[in-house]
């Protein structure tokens, strides 16, 4: 009861929050005193002294109130934290409870014991229940004594000499707690499959409303669903009708949706049926049931291929059961679950069906859905109701089947590709411990090295692949050698690697040898022999010649021969890139730093043609604006001749303007639709990947919807190669999709008040998030600008600003927080590139690398950077900065 009061107390203990952040307490910290205090407080019980021990309980309680305040003011709220938060509460209760049942157990007092193993029964009951039930989708707070309330009891019960009395009141209530929680899960679970569906009937309207469908459908065809025949265009007139019944849709009133998309002009439209899946909800809302359901059938009927069709036919289940006939969903789960078995509702329709098959008392068919769901979406939160269904009907009598040895694999595979890598690992290695077949043996441990190698347990996964190419067949070895020796690389143990790369180099197979040689290359690069490398990379180099890692080799042998001051070597080696085959993807690096060698050995003059070259070849790219710094360029740099490799127009629409896929995108946008219209034209984009003008229309589209991180998601796997060469005929639109500028104002502002180029900023957002205000990454850096909670919590304090990781989804306070932070890097470093290295990596690591530089040429050391994704990060960041003045800076 008295968690209801939490938020309103958080006044009171953020202050105190941030005196303990002050004092460099981590949340952790008081979790595990409050566990110290509460053994100390059981051995008072114990021993007797039980006013002690209520004094000692005080404070333990104090420090569990108070180490969710240092989370929250500290920015260091994590799902581990909580867990470990709900788990050392757990202990806290055992301890001290036990420690009252040992109390009375050497009194002896045999009822207090009873009452105190009652008591701790209870307690365990009530999270446990809590627990569970929120495992399956469903929020359990009911009953009055939660761990307040029992901590309270049971202070008072010491502190007053009555504790015997609090044992009995919190005997009774924490169980009658517990019971009144399975009463009020029992009842949720049963009306789980009309709760789900209901819910199902609110997508339109958060669509409508602008806000993205938790569901929305990856269900994709080949193209876009075609115009049916007969479809008619749609004239201005009608247009606004429509737009106008959405508006008023939106609002609550459904009448004029219901009148206007029932009409002929709506059901003969290029989008008939999403005009139809908002006519069904109308209906669903004014209460005709079945004739909303009739919509949302005949949308499946005559618009199979739409995305629209699986959530559909989820739909005609809500519906079926919100009438009572549990037959009728059945029939719409079916057919959904055998029509669009790659839907992302086919978990969510196999829940339902199990509910549905119980509901009819077709207990096995039930179980039968349960047992699919666990094996097809072994990671979702309807997997785990069917577990719970699936005991529920085994303690009923129903025999439950085994899943079999190829279905435990799959299961293990879908759990490590849904990002349980840990559960994956051991059901892979239960599987490969009990099964005798050797191809099923192969295929658990590989799964089981995926998983730890997930998890960052390098030397396990490396074990576990020395005994799985043990056993397959000898041709297949080298490849998993090679693996092998890869996660030895990751986890430091070199020599080891070194051994299996050169047993792999060796193999027949050329393309495991000669990966196996560049990373032996490599790898004695990192234990400094660099003469052994050199001599590797030349042979290698030598043996391979068309193959991408001899251009590499004489890439790594060329900067071997530099950092050692042997300039003739080094410009031998990089000439020599662009001559084989191998070299192609490294040439115009190559050929820039063969230029930066002749500069210094023979002066500019001589010099000049190589940057020329590169100029010719890539002047949009990194390498290009190098080069450009060092020589004269007239006019627009690149090849000003010659016909381009793609014409784009001048306005991206003409690219779509007669792409019937197209047409329905802008149709939804025009009358409302707008989150229907997004969704459309991602099967545009998928039909389009052909289809480069295409591309750049659908582009354009996402860009005028402000979406541009969607834009930039085409424009950088499709076009890279157009930009890079920078022909004088592309438009500036291209340029500005490629190059966006979202929040101009707010970041000219804050980058104005935090004395740096806004021009920076702008390419560090578009590198760090590509302008998506919502971005997420997987170590937890959320924001435009990607910024730690860690990081940005104390800044924003110092700003005075209310600190939550929310906060950094607000554009304005992530672009201020992120552009103090990364002026501040300048200030240090001096140099844009340290500071882009320091932003991506972290400071202290940029500081030991520079330390152990071998070179203070800036353009080196960026090539020298150890980790390839920082090393790329700051050549992006430094080409967008570029772009970014160019295109937007003051003529």
């Amino acid at each position: 009861m008295l968690s209801r009061y939490r938020d309103s107390l958080r006044g009171w203990t953020a202050p105190i929050g941030y005196a303990l952040f002050r004092l460099h307490l981590r949340p952790n910290h008081l979790t595990l005193a409050g566990l110290g205090v509460s053994l100390l407080a059981a051995s008072a019980f114990v021993a007797g002294r039980t006013r002690s021990a209520g004094l000692l309980l005080i404070l333990a309680g104090l420090f569990d109130f108070f180490d969710g305040s240092l989370a929250r003011a500290s920015g260091q709220v994590t799902p581990f934290g909580a867990f470990l938060d709900s788990v050392i509460d757990r202990y806290s209760d055992l301890v001290v409870l036990l420690g009252i049942v040992v109390l009375f157990a050497r009194t002896p007092h045999a009822r207090g014991a009873i009452l105190a193993m009652a008591a701790l029964v209870g307690s365990v009951m009530v999270s446990y229940t809590k627990a569970r039930a929120e495992s399956i989708g469903i929020e359990c707070r009911v009953g009055m004594m939660e761990r307040p309330e029992r901590l309270i009891c049971l202070i008072a019960g010491a502190l007053l000499d009555l504790l015997e009395p609090a044992l009995w009141v919190l005997a009774i209530l924490a169980n009658i707690t517990a019971l009144q929680r399975i009463a009020f899960t029992r009842r949720a679970m049963r009306d789980a499959a009309l709760l789900s569906l209901v819910a199902l009937a609110l997508i339109p309207m958060a669509a409508l409303a602008g806000q993205r469908s938790p569901r929305a459908s990856t269900h994709r065809s080949s193209a876009p669903p075609p115009i049916q025949s007969g479809a008619r265009a749609v004239t201005p007139d009608i247009e606004r009708v429509w737009a106008e019944a959405i508006v008023q849709y939106q609002q609550g009133n459904t009448d004029p949706v219901v009148r206007e998309f029932a009409s002929d002009a709506a059901r003969t439209s290029p989008i008939a049926d999403y005009l139809g899946f908002v006519l069904a909800d109308g209906l669903a809302r004014e209460g005709d049931l079945t004739a909303a359901r009739a919509v949302v059938i005949a949308i499946v009927d005559r618009h199979a291929d739409s995305l629209l069709a699986p959530e559909a036919l989820l739909e005609a289940a809500t519906l079926a059961a919100r009438a009572g006939d549990d037959e009728g969903a059945q029939i719409a789960l079916k057919r959904l679950i055998a029509s669009y078995p790659d839907s992302p509702s086919l978990p969510e329709a196999l829940y339902l069906l199990g509910q549905t098959g119980e509901a009819r008392g077709q207990r096995d068919a039930a179980a039968s859905a349960y047992r699919e769901l666990r094996i097809l979406a072994p990671t979702t939160g309807w997997a785990d109701g069917a577990e719970d269904r699936l005991a529920a009907l085994a303690a009923a009598g129903i025999a439950i089947p085994p899943l079999s040895t190829t279905q435990r694999l799959d299961r293990a595979e879908r759990l490590l590709k849904g990002g349980v890598p840990k559960t994956a690992s051991d059901e892979a290695q239960r599987i490969a411990d009990e099964a005798g077949d050797p191809g099923v043996v192969v295929r658990a441990l590989r799964i089981v090295a995926d998983s730890s190698a997930r998890l960052g347990r390098y030397e396990i996964a490396a074990r576990t692949l020395t005994v799985v190419a043990d056993r397959v067949a000898p041709e297949r070895r080298p490849a998993i050698r090679l693996e092998q020796a890869r996660l030895l690389r990751r986890a430091g143990q070199r020599a080891k690697a070194l051994a299996v790369l050169t047993q792999v180099e060796g193999a027949p197979t050329e393309s495991e040898a000669a990966e196996a040689g560049y990373l032996k290359g490599e790898t004695l690069e990192d234990m400094d022999r660099h003469v052994e490398a050199a001599a590797t990379y030349r042979a290698l180099a030598s043996r391979y010649p068309t193959r991408n890692v001899a251009g590499l080799a004489l890439w790594r042998l060329g900067w071997i021969a530099y950092l050692r001051g042997d300039l003739p070597g080094a410009e031998q080696a990089w000439v020599r890139v662009g001559e084989i085959p191998g070299g192609r993807a490294l040439r115009v690096p190559a050929l820039y730093w063969a230029g930066r060698i002749r500069e210094q050995t023979t002066g500019l003059a001589s010099a000049e043609p190589t940057y020329r070259r590169v100029l010719a070849e890539a002047p949009r790219s990194y390498y290009g604006v190098l080069a450009a710094s060092r020589v004269a360029v007239d006019g627009a740099s690149g090849p000003g001749a010659g016909e381009p490799a793609i014409r784009l127009p001048a306005d991206p629409r003409e690219a779509v303007v007669d792409d019937p896929g197209f047409v329905r995108v802008e149709l939804l946008r025009r009358i409302g639709l707008v989150e229907f219209a997004l969704r459309e034209l991602g099967d545009v984009v998928l039909a389009s990947v052909r289809d480069p003008v295409r591309l750049y229309g659908a582009s354009g589209a996402y860009v005028r919807d402000e979406r541009y991180h969607l834009a930039l998601r085409i424009l950088r796997r499709h076009f890279t190669d157009v930009a890079t060469a920078g022909h004088p005929t592309l438009p500036r639109a291209f340029w500005e999709m490629l190059y966006p500028f979202g929040w101009r104002s707010d970041v000219a502002d804050v980058a104005q008040r935090a004395g740096i180029d806004p021009f920076l900023v702008a390419a560090v957002i578009r590198e760090e998030s590509s302008y998506y205000p919502r971005a997420q990454s997987r170590a937890g850096a959320r924001g435009l600008m990607q910024l730690m909670p860690g990081t940005a919590g104390p800044m924003a304090r110092h700003r005075g600003l209310v600190f939550s990781d929310e906060l950094l989804e607000d554009p304005r306070a992530n672009l201020e927080l992120g552009t103090a932070f990364l002026a501040g890097l300048m200030k240090e470093f001096r140099d844009p590139r340290l500071a882009l290295a320091a932003y991506n990596a972290g400071d202290n690591r940029l500081r030991q690398w520079w330390k152990a530089r071998k070179t203070s040429d800036m353009e080196a050391f960026v090539e020298q950077i150890p980790f390839d994704e920082t090393k790329l990060y700051v050549k992006r960041v430094m080409l967008a900065w570029y772009e970014y003045r160019r295109l937007y800076g003051a003529p």
